[in-house]
């Protein structure tokens, strides 16, 4: 590989010349992840922090400014607090304002679901330069993506990441694409940093101070947001609150008993054939070697480790399937599947919009509590947010960057039932934590310990089924 060569260039492979356009099994082939997906994104919305997301855009549409300081829990008013989604939270806000609910959300997340496959198969398919290993491939992808295909801002995230790979892999008159591309990321997620870390990376694998230059002038408008270099100072929030965020699934360590995790096993296998073949440079292994790293680290990672590490993956099949001639399939029988898939597809997204019964009340739980305040989980805090906000005000939800890693805890203590502090890891049980806070009413799980404790103390049951119980201290004579 020569020190010109762009993100994962491929080596010359021989094709034909194709005249017109006659529609073949491939073809059909690449749509099966589009409509996959499709199906994916109708489901329940069930997502923790995408609730809290939409009414931080309408209460910053109203105020006129982004949030600098949290205005939700009753636990930590007032505290300084940047929302670092600030630009997605808005168009989130303005279509809550448009509709007067959230029955767009399906059409969004197969819009940008879509986009985000659309560039990460033309990624791969330069390297493979055939259909049918692309399509394989984008199946991988879209298998990786579809835990995390949910509607918090984050989703952006995944688009602006293919779309930098895709650049990095053209000519360097495109890099002009980059410092604006980090910029609009920037402002929706705080994982610019891993798109930023991308492109300096390739910069050192290629030695190519174009795009050292185009990564310092994605740093610079970086800290041109609405944050101003405060977007800098979430980040150092973020990293602080490191131990909040590993009493968190998603930013676990990846177990790969779980069938989601095989995707990305799938395409680091890809990148080992592809070595073997002799179609990755030891230079190749600047990038490769740290983004691999960087998917083990997380189960929230492993989604943006395979769309940097897909096209090199690919090189293990370039040239596959481009000898196959045509086949002369019935262009009738095809589009008849193509007619019928885009059908299926429409069904799938254009389900109604429910939210996940399992993590989300019904009107009866709401019924059963007063506005005093009152405990509950952090999933059950966004979606207080979203509802009951400004009249109600929550205990926690999962801002852990903000709340940090004592609340976190001090929320984990209480859930499993500690009542004195000298049990706690955080110091207080939750006969402290109630009394300091004034509360008297929890809605919680029916299996956390929680609710025998609070039973043992007096408390009674409002309301209870099978995802959720509503207790209330005893009154008092």
């Amino acid at each position: 590989m020569t020190g010109s060569q762009t993100l994962s260039e491929p080596p010359a492979v021989g094709s034909r010349p194709v005249v017109g356009f006659r529609l073949t099994i491939r073809h059909l082939w690449l749509l099966v992840p589009f409509v996959w997906m499709a199906w994916i994104v109708g489901r329940p919305v069930g997502d923790n922090s995408f609730l809290w997301h939409v009414r931080a855009g309408t209460a910053q549409l109203e105020a006129g400014r982004v949030l600098t300081a949290d205005p939700f829990s009753y636990t930590m008013p007032g505290e300084p607090w940047r929302t670092q989604s600030w630009l997605a939270e808005l168009g989130y806000g303005f279509l809550e304002n448009l509709t007067g609910g959230i029955g767009w959300v399906h059409i969004m997340l197969f819009v940008v679901v879509s986009l985000t496959l659309v560039a990460a198969g033309m990624a791969v398919h330069r390297q493979t330069r055939s259909l049918l290993p692309t399509a394989g491939i984008l199946l991988v992808i879209s298998w990786q993506g579809s835990p995390f295909s949910v509607p918090r801002p984050v989703l952006f995230s995944y688009l602006a990441l293919a779309v930098l790979v895709l650049v990095l892999q053209r000519a360097d008159a495109d890099l002009w694409l980059v410092p604006p591309l980090l910029w609009a990321w920037a402002a929706v997620h705080g994982s610019f940093v891993v798109g930023l870390g991308v492109v300096v990376l390739d910069a050192i694998r290629l030695r190519s101070s174009r795009r050292a230059a185009a990564a310092a002038a994605g740093l610079v408008l970086a800290s041109l947001t609405a944050h101003g270099v405060g977007v800098w100072q979430i980040l150092i929030d973020f990293l602080a609150a490191r131990g909040a965020l590993d009493l968190i699934q998603e930013w676990q360590a990846p177990e790969f008993t779980n069938p989601f995790v095989l995707p990305y096993a799938l395409v680091l296998a890809g990148v080992v054939v592809a070595a073997v073949r002799g179609r990755i440079t030891m230079r190749d292994l600047v990038l490769i070697g740290p983004i691999a790293f960087f998917g083990l680290l997380a189960n929230r990672n492993l989604y943006p480790a395979v769309l940097v590490l897909a096209p090199f993956a690919a090189r293990a099949l370039q040239g596959v399937g481009a000898e196959v001639r045509r086949r002369s399939d019935s262009q009738i029988v095809n589009w008849a599947f193509v007619a019928a898939m885009a059908l299926f597809a429409v069904l799938g997204f254009n389900r109604e919009v429910t939210l996940n019964d399992a993590r989300f009340p019904g009107p009866e739980v709401l019924a059963a509590i007063d506005d005093t305040p009152m405990f509950h989980g952090s999933a059950m805090g966004g979606y207080l947010i979203y509802a009951e906000w400004p009249e109600r005000l929550v205990f926690i939800d999962d801002r852990g960057e903000f709340f940090g890693e004592d609340a976190f805890r001090r929320f984990h203590d209480i859930r499993i039932g500690c009542a004195a502090p000298t049990e706690c890891s955080a110091g207080a049980g939750y006969r402290e934590v109630f009394a300091a806070f004034g509360i008297r009413q929890a809605i919680l799980q029916p299996e956390w310990p929680l609710v025998g404790a609070l039973t043992t103390d007096g408390w009674v049951e409002r309301h209870r089924d099978e995802h959720f119980v509503v207790m209330a201290a005893p009154t008092s004579d």
